[in-house]
């Protein structure tokens, strides 16, 4: 056997172990799991399928964290630079970092600490 036969036998093997997370299998489902920590960084979690918090990964597959802000400068203290008015709910994951996220396995609340504020944000069932 030559060695491109067996690059063209290997190649293949380690690719499909790299994209063990793709299938969703290895993923976490965020609302099983309790939080008590920092969560450090820039932006937000809003842009992705997959997000990380304390270096493991986690989806929301079947409910999302919602707060309705009092006023407007709620908003911009969650979402700085939001046009939104306070009608519109705020998505935990749109939430600007950095923040402390408190929550328990399986609760119907999510407590996101900013600015030595804290906000109570709602489950509700995703939409997808």
């Amino acid at each position: 056997m030559n060695y491109r036969t067996a690059l063209i036998i290997i190649l293949p093997f380690f690719t499909t172990l790299s994209c063990k997370d793709k299938d969703g299998k290895d993923l976490r489902d965020f609302n099983n799991y309790p939080f008590n920590t920092n969560v450090d960084g820039e932006g937000s979690f809003n842009i992705g399928y997959v997000f990380s918090i304390d270096k493991k990964n986690y989806i929301e597959k079947e409910y999302d964290f919602i707060y309705y802000p009092e006023d407007f400068s709620e908003r911009k203290i969650l979402v700085p630079g939001s046009l939104g008015n306070t009608e519109f709910p705020i998505y935990w994951r749109e939430v600007n970092l950095p923040f402390k996220i408190i929550k328990k396995a399986n609760s119907d609340t999510l407590l996101i600490i900013k600015n030595n504020k804290e906000f109570i944000f709602k489950r509700v069932k995703n939409n997808n």
